[in-house]
């Protein structure tokens, strides 16, 4: 990087550097760069300091006396990698973007501003903030110290990142990082829900407020929609490894783009910290990773996080509401925001809000707020206190027994699945996810409702849980043994463990190993038992059961580190080890041209005329193909607009059995006796549309899929989307964040229900940090793949450096002891102290 080209020194004299430093000794002049080719750095306030040593790909290993003192260091490395991101997001949540930054475009950051104020979670955060405990308010105001301190060493004039010079960069409050931490939590609830609650106001008011006019039925409320979550965790155990011992494979599917990244981190200190891992950006500590005896990642879970109300309002006051057949006035608050003019002022933009005893009312789709109806909300995380202690408690583990007993002590984790496997090889699954607690009664009218259909239904096909407001029944249970009141306590929560495998795709906790799923009477809010698995789950479940195409473990049937991280990459999918050979005889059987469809825009726009296609050249093209999404493949790109063009549920020829869910549906059907082939059909179509491009039907897959992070750079990237039933997801994720940083010019997709556009397949989403973790006799071996890289300048070369190494599948080795890290060629060492 531009300005860290020290000479190496070891680790060993780097902490020796460290202990002058922590005792503030004025005998140390050895920072100068001429003397040891260290940096050493006296910015911070007294009494913290640490030792900052970069290696390959810029990953910080960040050593110190104590959890402060390296909180201290991942803040000030956090701000030299990603300074403008931080700040971004505390505007956000703190209802500052239109003073900052202007209405916005269609004035979205005004109603950004005026959704996060109703939604309160600042408030609830500032509130909590003085109980916070002590070390944990440690960990956080060390951070951001460290944060703060490297802000001012570098100046906004030289910050290497997106915002350089900007007027609004700013020093942050450890207040504020705390508030910013419990955003996060809320990433598949009140987040998703911004814009809902921004338009929400009542019939007749004055408030100038933006409508929601989509359609319920075209709305998705998951964490998997708009916030882009989605993820694959691997923990095997001693029965499937070469050694007996314990591995795991993360691979979390998050924007490239934007506050959803990772940042790659090491931890240790002199006080029994020794951590590696990943940690999202302006956040302390890590959040994916690994300890000297067990190693976890997450995957977003299939869970609700939180609850809709469908109101009955008062007859005659739309700010009140019925409940037990009592009228209740709703609460009300009047907010202010200041709006940035042109001229460089800024005026004030009032509304008033209101709320239910559930909390904020939302304009929902298909409802709005009418003279005799709304919906209100209830949010599992915004009370959720907990995340920053449990995992500055999982930092600490030593065992998978530890780190289980993390998760029992706070039950903090906001929306994910823990996937885990300790040294001696036990893995462990679980959803500890904070989820609503609803009393029998409830489920039983609400699943009663459910099939009835209506707006329930609806509501449920776009993820979201509509109970009836009106109704004592439906409030949450509070269970003294809970973490916070109304959510599931642990006892009523999902795990699994194993000495085989477990793993989660994203479907529900019913089935994180194929031979055993999960029984239990857990809530339906938790996700649904004995329904179909994702086509994805499915590829995840035959990698792990050796059923795949390819032996991935071996003749020997035992996984070993090589084996598991070849596997990770290996870009098989289930569409293709289910339909391909199929489909390729039932086209070489076509002996006539297949008329294709009129292909139309999103909009219904005619895009694509109907045509006769011969399909000889797309059987040529499968025929040679391997099935397989690597950079080089030609096949991929057809086999996309394919399945794109077809209805899965048409081709099985075999119905999902919850008797056999790893491996039904499957198999391919038929041809259609009456009516057209639909293989014919979806394939005609995908040649229609990529001749219309000028795309050939073989163009390898790396040259029309490609990291559009930088205009004018097209580097090639592997794998494919969860619908075509690869582990390695990659997409365009062109709405996965939300952040003011300048966007990419976004080609428009070409046709509805294809993800194609002229420019090919631009690729901002999918597998981001990557982590291979084998335990053994030297201990934990890790490797690494970050895909977008260390860094947010875009001048930098560790830009994408992760990209290229994600084509090419070279993983990094994870650097865990003083002496790998010390023997890293391109290691750099800053030492930063107050």
């Amino acid at each position: 990087m531009k300005t860290r080209g020290f000479k190496t020194l070891s680790v060993a004299a780097a902490f020796a550097v460290l202990a002058v430093a922590c005792t503030g000794s004025d005998d140390d002049d050895a920072g100068g760069e001429g003397d040891g080719g260290q940096r050493a750095i006296d910015v911070g306030p007294q009494g913290y300091g640490a030792v900052i040593t970069r290696t390959t790909g810029g990953v910080p290993h960040i050593h110190a006396e104590s959890l402060d003192g390296v909180s201290f260091g991942q803040g000030w490395a956090s701000a030299e990698d990603h300074p403008c991101d931080l700040v971004d997001q505390v505007i956000k949540i703190h209802s500052q973007r239109a003073a900052t930054f202007g209405p916005g475009e269609d004035g979205e950051y005004i109603e950004s501003d005026f959704g996060w104020a109703a939604l309160g979670l600042v408030d609830v955060a500032n509130a909590d903030w003085a109980a916070v405990e002590d070390d944990v308010r440690g960990h956080v105001e060390a951070f951001t110290a460290g944060w703060n301190a490297s802000l001012e060493a570098q100046g906004v004039d030289g910050i290497e990142d997106w915002c350089r010079g900007a007027e609004w960069m700013r020093p942050v409050t450890a207040e504020e990082v705390h508030a910013y931490a419990r955003s996060v939590a809320l990433l598949a609830s009140g987040a998703r829900l911004i814009d809902f609650i921004a338009a929400a106001q009542p019939p007749g008011s004055s408030a100038e407020a933006g409508g929601q006019e989509t359609a319920l039925a075209t709305t998705d409320l998951s964490a998997s929609s708009r916030a882009s979550l989605a993820s694959n965790g691997w923990a095997v155990g001693s029965e499937l490894t070469e050694n007996g011992s314990g591995a795991l494979i993360g691979n979390p599917h998050f924007p490239w783009i934007g506050e959803l990244r990772f940042s790659e981190v090491h931890l240790s200190t002199e006080d029994g910290i020794n951590v590696y891992g990943a940690q999202l950006l302006g956040l302390p500590g890590v959040g994916i990773g690994f300890t000297e005896g067990v190693a976890w990642t997450h995957t977003v879970s299939a869970g609700k996080r939180f609850t809709a109300y469908q109101m009955e309002l008062a007859p005659g006051d739309p700010t009140s509401y019925v409940i037990d057949g009592e009228a209740v006035p709703m609460d009300s608050r009047e907010i202010t925001i200041e709006v940035l003019g042109d001229d460089g002022t800024t005026t004030p933009a009032t509304r008033t809000y209101w709320s239910t005893e559930f909390g904020p009312v939302l304009d929902f789709p298909g409802v709005g707020w009418t003279d005799t109806a709304t919906v209100s909300y209830r949010d599992a995380n915004l009370a959720n206190d907990r995340t920053l202690p449990q995992y500055a408690a999982m930092m600490r583990a030593g065992s998978l027994e530890e780190l289980r007993d993390a998760h029992e002590e706070y039950q903090g984790v906001p929306l994910f699945n823990t996937v885990a496997v300790g040294s001696d090889g036990t893995t462990w699954y679980a959803d500890t996810s904070a989820t609503p607690n609803l009393s029998p009664e409830a489920i039983e009218a609400y699943e009663a409702r459910l099939e009835l259909g209506g707006l329930t239904k609806l509501a449920a096909e776009s993820n979201a849980v509509l109970l009836e407001g009106n109704t004592s029944r439906d409030r949450w249970v509070d269970d003294p043994a809970a973490p916070w009141p109304g959510v599931i306590p642990w006892s009523g929560l999902p795990g699994q463990e194993r000495s085989d495998y477990v793993m989660n795709a994203n479907d529900s906790y019913w089935i994180a190993n194929s031979a055993a799923p999960i029984d239990g009477d857990f809530s339906p809010l938790q996700g649904s038992a004995d329904t179909a698995r994702s086509v994805r789950t499915r590829q995840n479940l035959a990698v792990l059961d050796l059923n795949t195409p390819d032996m991935l473990a071996g003749d020997d049937e035992l996984f070993s580190g090589d084996e598991l991280r070849a596997a990770a990459l290996h870009n098989g999918a289930y569409t293709t080890a289910q339909w391909l050979e199929g489909v390729v005889q039932r086209c070489n059987a076509a002996t006539a041209p297949v008329a294709s469809e009129e292909l139309l825009s999103g909009d219904g726009e005619p895009v694509v005329a109907p045509t006769e296609v011969d399909l000889s050249r797309a059987c040529a093209v499968l025929e040679a193909w391997d099935g397989l999404y690597n950079a080089d493949s030609q096949g991929p790109v057809l086999w996309r607009e394919f399945t794109e063009q077809v209805t899965y549920g048409d081709l099985w020829a075999v119905p999902f059995d919850a008797a056999s869910p790893a491996d039904t549906p499957n198999g391919l059907g038929p041809a259609v006796v009456d009516g057209a082939d639909q293989v014919l059909l979806g394939l005609a179509n995908a040649v229609a549309l990529l001749d219309h491009v000028g795309i050939a039907l073989d163009a390898p897959l790396g040259e029309i899929q490609y990291d559009a992070r930088v205009q004018g750079v097209r580097n090639p990237v592997p794998g494919g989307l969860g619908g075509e039933g690869i582990t390695n997801v990659v997409s365009d994720g062109r709405q996965a964040y939300s952040t003011v940083q300048p966007q990419p010019d976004w080609p428009e997709r070409l046709v509805a229900g294809s993800t194609l556009t002229e420019d090919g397949y631009p690729v901002t989403y999918g597998s981001s940090f990557m982590l291979a973790v084998e335990f053994g006799d030297d201990g934990p071996q890790g490797h690494s793949i970050l895909t977008y890289g260390q860094v947010g300048d875009e001048s930098s070369p560790l830009f994408d450096v992760g990209v290229k190494e994600f084509a090419a599948k070279q993983w990094k080795p994870a650097l865990f002891t003083p002496e790998a890290v010390a023997s890293d060629p391109s290691a750099t060492v800053t030492n930063v102290s107050g």
